[in-house]
């Protein structure tokens, strides 16, 4: 009785324990279609829910594909690693720049994998599944973590005191967000608009100069210095991550042959374990501009709280992380 009561005491403890603190309340907020690295961020997601640093509270896609798979692909890798029953939402005229391409995977995972989810224009509004979140939890407790277009994070910041809660979306964010992590842009400065703030150029600009409190920026530069998914070869054939990977043609192949940009995965990373001295260097002390073509600039200000991380060492120590993350299942 003794031992068992030690294991299950020693199972809480690693849950509350986990970096030094209790599981990091996340908001995920990705345009799962494009790119196979949001399953993998999503999969990195799970893996730390699974080792008690995160719980994962909601799913948000920003990005109306033509396959309107979107939902259904968050649903089927929630569902494989058994938390079915995470609440999906999704922005119905999503991110302004089309793509007018199918998606890759998302039709795949789909069709192939277990799931409950509908259509993307079936399923339910994102900016009311952020505002009853957020709503329900305690303050200053959630960490969002937002990977594509930036709509979603602007319809909320403009929206207004509903059924859910009186607060603004001002005032909600103030009151119950601890950390916003962006993948977006290029910093210090973009040479050619980043790809995230491309599809949402009205967004990223509202964001940038409305949201309250700090933002944490990770840029393109990051996400092309890692290259992973390769040892997803090794993982058994039902999994929807290594599925994704085979799918996204990369070069002259598929992202699977020799891993590509992890992006989305890094800035999972970034939002549960925060800049970790180890791995991250912060630039701090300044504002994110975003133009009227979607160029970035990190600029000195003393009164915005705006920072972005680089890659403290070499890359390969963060690429090794994430592709453990993304293989433990």
């Amino acid at each position: 009785m003794m031992k068992v009561c030690l294991t299950v005491l020693l199972a809480f403890h690693c849950v509350v324990v986990a970096n030094g603190q209790s599981s990091v309340k996340v908001i995920f907020d990705t345009d799962m279609d494009n790119d196979c690295d949001d399953a993998g961020a999503l999969a990195v997601l799970h893996a730390l829910a699974d080792k008690g640093e995160a719980e994962i509270l909601a799913v948000v896609t920003n990005r109306r594909g033509a396959s309107t798979a979107s939902a259904a692909t968050c649903d089927v890798i929630n569902t494989f690693y058994g938390r079915p029953d995470i609440p999906i939402g999704t922005d119905k005229d999503g991110a302004k720049f089309a793509w007018n391409k199918v998606s890759a995977y998302t039709p795949a995972l789909r069709d192939e994998f277990p799931h409950d989810a509908r259509a993307d224009d079936e399923m339910p509004d994102a900016l009311p599944l952020y505002r009853k979140t957020l709503a329900d939890a305690a303050d200053h407790s959630i960490v969002i973590c937002s990977v594509g277009a930036l709509s979603n994070l602007e319809d909320l910041v403009n929206s207004r005191g509903d059924r859910y809660s009186e607060f603004s979306g001002v005032e909600l964010i103030m009151k119950k967000v601890r950390r916003t992590v962006i993948m977006g842009g290029e910093f210090p400065k973009s040479p050619k608009p980043e790809t995230n703030i491309r599809l949402d150029i009205a967004a990223a600009v509202s964001v940038v100069n409305q949201w309250p409190g700090k933002i944490l920026w990770q840029g393109y530069e990051v996400g092309a210095a890692l290259h992973c998914g390769e040892p997803l070869k090794n993982v058994q054939r039902n999994n929807p991550i290594r599925r994704a990977f085979e799918l996204r043609p990369f070069l002259d192949g598929f992202a699977i042959d020799r891993g590509k940009p992890a992006h989305d995965q890094a800035a999972v990373l970034l939002a549960v374990r925060g800049p970790e001295p180890s791995f991250w260097k912060v630039i701090s002390g300044g504002r994110v501009i975003v133009d009227s073509d979607g160029h970035t600039e990190f600029r000195t200000d003393r009164d915005r709280h705006h920072q972005y991380v680089e890659i403290a060492g070499t890359p390969d120590r963060l690429t090794k992380v994430i592709d453990e993350l993304m293989t433990t299942k």
